[in-house]
């Protein structure tokens, strides 16, 4: 494994935890989160993709490309530093 490869996950890991947390509940950050899983009943993906972007916002060389509902999962298409990757969250 390379640094960079190392560095992508790392950062995975971060979107991932910014995406699932919910927004308010982060001790150290109020801004931290996102507001999906408490408006997951009635959200679009348009909202899903708003929400997703407004939690990965302070991730440096994040970009939340697109999102697709399956059922109940949302499956998050991001560009880490260029590099695409999915990550997927339980409704």
């Amino acid at each position: 494994m390379t640094d960079k490869s190392i560095s992508t996950d790392n950062i995975l890991k971060n979107c991932v935890a910014a995406i699932k947390c919910p927004r308010g509940k982060y001790y150290p950050d109020k801004n931290f989160g996102s507001q999906i899983l408490e408006n997951v009943s009635h959200s679009t993906a348009p909202e899903l993709l708003a929400y997703a972007r407004q939690a990965v916002n302070d991730i440096d060389g994040v970009y939340v490309k697109n999102v697709q509902i399956n059922g109940a999962q949302a499956i998050f298409t991001l560009l880490i530093n260029d590099q695409q990757r999915q990550v997927k969250i339980t409704l």
